[in-house]
């Protein structure tokens, strides 16, 4: 038989549970996200960038990814790098935040993850988490899931 104690203890974290678990409504879904790019303009230097061409969330289309390092490794073997996407195309600024972790020499080419968490204009409330491969005409891809709660 359950004590009094125990029984305000199981009571209590069901209690806990319901007040803190937000409502469906309120929940964030993640749906699938795609992106392609092309870095044919990027330098061997730092602030960098690259153009996408495409992404399942359209108003990244066009935008650009600024990474600001920094290199690690050298010759860029590993980059772990802050992320800034910058779709400012239009009457507002819109950016999200990220890190991008690559490691560029990896056997097969170039594997990696960015994640993203929230932003500024169209993008204030995007978050995605990627994964990032590169193919043979050097087309960079972003595989993964997000979300966009404006």
């Amino acid at each position: 038989m359950l004590s009094v104690r125990s029984l305000l203890t199981v009571t209590g974290a069901i209690l806990a549970f319901t007040i803190l678990t937000p409502p469906a409504s309120q929940a964030q879904v993640f749906t699938p996200f795609t992106l392609t790019k092309e870095c044919s303009q990027a330098t061997q230097s730092i602030p960098n960038f690259c153009t996408i061409l495409r992404s399942s969330f359209a108003a990244l289309n066009k935008a650009k990814v600024n990474y600001y390092g920094p290199e690690i490794g050298g010759n860029g073997q590993f980059v772990s790098s802050t992320a800034v996407i910058d779709a400012t195309t239009g009457p507002r600024n819109s950016t999200a935040l990220g890190h991008c972790i690559v490691y560029a020499t990896a056997p097969g080419g170039p594997a990696g993850i960015c994640t993203f968490n929230g932003g500024s204009g169209r993008l204030a409330g995007f978050q995605a988490v990627v994964r990032v491969t590169v193919d043979a005409k050097n087309i960079w891809h972003w595989v993964g899931v997000q979300t966009h709660t404006p």
